[in-house]
């Protein structure tokens, strides 16, 4: 709804109140980085004191939730910011579990691997992990003050038709690579494998189409999403949707539901038009869907039903998702001072920038378990038959950054990571470029929460190089089309002085 359409009266109230919020944020904005400083004391002071593994949980999940209302009330970051959503999303991955574990409303005799013992240290690194996140926010927003003001009164133009036009024919080019793929790992019978069949038969072909499809599918979103006219959001809705739906279907959930969310955050930055129950709607059924996924992917494709409801609990959803909590401590007992990798994994995740071209497919070598990816590493050491098997139990943000560097790591990690994010935010709000930029970076780096950052080099790099090329592109036209402007208007010059001499 526009302003001019408002009653005298609603404006009135509305302004009122956005005075008062904002009249409240300034007199907390200065408070809230003190008041943090207080319950990082206390929170070492529980670490330091060796509290239960049940009152660190908690103390996680209560410092999570301070932290996501005091982004929002007191640095002004709404739900789809860049920095609220990858805390969500971390939250959920690491905590989705144990805090309900915590609280006595969930048994976790149905997580059969969980131990309600040892679960310290890993929470302890959750624990530093939020204080310094949310430190990070409050350094780029005392640095970046004017940033901050305008990220209050929202964008320019994010409107831009040959972003939208490339992301379009990337994402119908990566759908096809996809399905082209999926078929080719089993020509005969592609409708009948199952999720971890999938990943057999990559690991056992050319799995270079299935996986590139992937990845050039969800940049294509991205960027059709973000250079969307209001008109256009609609066509951006329908094609992400039918794309990650299959997704879903055949047991990528991740990063099914990970494109979904960055896709609606772009299009609510946009401000279109999107029913309110709309949210409330998709979160209720991904509570019931996603622990059903999990059983019927191991179905073959043309045979997959829903399962009975019989014994399903409303949070298996969320258990399941914070299931990513156990890389975390797998990690904290195995690695310690003398085995850090001292930034070895992200070496390994930039060497997978660069596409295999080779015309004939050969399997990797034979490498050592010390230089697998995290994700690789931690299932051969802890699920050896898993590994063998081409499965995985994934990894973890804060795992990571503790593998290489230890607790001095994590903090130093995610300080920089929540400055970088404030200051992704405020890239985001000049331009349908600065749009696409903030989508690329945060759907690539949301997916790293579960996961190393080999997930999040790849679909990164290549996004931002498809994004300058159709910079380059616009820039080449528009320079084209001045050239040709002023040939003409030389034209025309030419043919006046001729007939007047």
């Amino acid at each position: 709804m526009h302003c001019e359409n408002w009653s005298p009266k609603l404006l009135f109230w509305s302004g009122g109140v956005k005075d008062v919020l904002s009249g409240l944020r300034g007199f907390l904005r200065p408070v809230f980085p003190v008041a943090w400083v207080g319950i990082a004391l206390i929170c070492v002071w529980e670490i330091q004191t060796h509290l239960s593994d049940t009152t660190l949980a908690l103390t996680a999940g209560a410092l999570l939730g301070l932290s996501l209302v005091g982004s929002r009330y007191v640095l002004g970051l709404g739900f789809t910011a860049a920095p609220t959503l990858y805390l969500v999303v971390l939250g959920l991955f690491h905590l989705g579990l144990v805090v309900p574990w915590a609280l006595g409303v969930y048994d976790i005799g149905r997580i059969p691997w969980f131990n309600p013992h040892g679960l310290s240290r890993a929470l302890e690194l959750i624990i530093y992990s939020i204080l310094c996140f949310q430190a990070g926010l409050f350094i780029a927003f005392a640095t970046s003050r004017r940033e901050s003001e305008c990220l209050q009164r929202g964008g320019s133009d994010t409107e831009d038709v040959r972003v939208f036009s490339a992301g379009c024919l990337l994402l119908i080019a990566g759908v096809w690579m996809f399905v082209t793929g999926l078929i080719q790992l089993d020509p005969v019978g592609y409708y009948r494998i199952t999720y971890s069949e999938i990943f057999r038969l990559q690991a056992e072909s050319d799995p270079r189409f299935f996986g590139s499809g992937i990845t050039v599918a969800f940049i294509g979103s991205y960027l059709a999403a973000a250079g969307a006219s209001q008109r256009q959001l609609r066509w951006a809705f329908v094609g992400t949707g039918l794309w990650i739906s299959m997704l879903f279907y055949l047991g990528f959930r991740g990063p099914a539901l990970i494109a979904g969310l960055v896709v609606y955050a772009v299009a609510l930055r946009k401000e279109a038009s999107i029913p309110k129950w709309l949210p409330a709607l998709t979160v209720a059924f991904l509570m019931v869907a996603i622990p059903i996924e999990l059983k019927v992917r191991e179905d073959p494709l043309n045979d997959r039903v829903a399962p009975s409801f019989a014994g399903m609990n409303l949070l298996d959803g969320p258990a399941e998702m914070g299931t990513s909590i156990r890389p975390l401590v797998e990690t904290a007992d195995l690695i310690g001072p003398g085995g850090y990798r001292l930034g070895k994994t992200y070496l390994v995740g930039l060497e997978g920038v660069l596409p295999n071209l080779s015309l004939r497919w050969q399997p990797g070598p034979n490498e050592s378990i010390e230089e697998l990816p995290p994700s690789h590493w931690i299932t051969a050491v802890t699920e050896p038959w898993t590994y063998k098997n081409y499965g995985g139990i994934g990894f973890s943000a804060v795992a990571e950054p503790y593998m290489n560097f230890g607790t001095p790591g994590v903090i130093a990690f995610f300080i920089l990571l929540g400055y970088l994010l404030a200051q992704l935010e405020f890239v985001s709000i000049r331009s349908s470029y600065g749009l696409a930029v903030w989508a690329l970076v945060l759907g690539s780096l949301l997916w790293t929460t579960r996961n190393d950052f080999s997930s999040f080099f790849r679909p990164a790099v290549w996004g931002l190089a498809c994004l300058g090329l159709v910079r380059l592109s616009s820039l080449g036209y528009s320079a084209i089309s001045r050239t040709t402007r002023r040939g003409e208007r030389a034209a025309k010059s030419l043919k006046s002085e001729l007939r007047l001499g």
